[in-house]
């Protein structure tokens, strides 16, 4: 199965300006048929821009690169910050009883048995000291 190749002249595309005339004529069907027959719209007349000079350009770059560099560098370290989070895993044996007990404690409860074995540990390393 070969597909065929797609070219942009295979597509037809209607100019900014016929698209603005469109709507300001409530998309009339004659408007359509005016429109495909006109040359195809010039560009507007943009802003001109003030040429900067080269020190001013060099500035502007440095200081974009700068706050690109920042913008980095904090999504790195709330990516370092969130993988500390979720690093540390501890495996533990339980016996049928107790993770039956556990089970049935957060289902009853609807948290995570994960939650409630946090809360076991940092409650024993509390009341021991630690």
């Amino acid at each position: 199965m070969n597909k065929t190749g797609l070219g942009l002249d295979d597509f037809i595309i209607a100019s900014k300006a016929a698209k603005a005339d469109l709507n300001a004529d409530g998309g009339n069907a004659g408007s359509i048929e005016r429109h495909a027959t006109d040359e195809p719209a010039r560009p507007a007349e943009a802003a001109i821009l003030p040429n900067l000079s080269g020190s001013a350009r060099r500035q502007k770059a440095t200081t974009r690169a700068i706050a690109g560099e920042r913008a980095r560098l904090a999504l790195k370290n709330l990516k370092r910050a969130k993988e500390r989070d979720a690093k540390f895993y501890v495996n533990v044996a339980l016996d049928y009883e107790t993770k039956t007990r556990l089970k049935t404690a957060a289902h009853e409860n609807d948290i995570k048995m994960t939650v409630i074995m946090q809360a076991a540990i940092d409650f024993y390393l509390k009341e021991n000291g630690y």
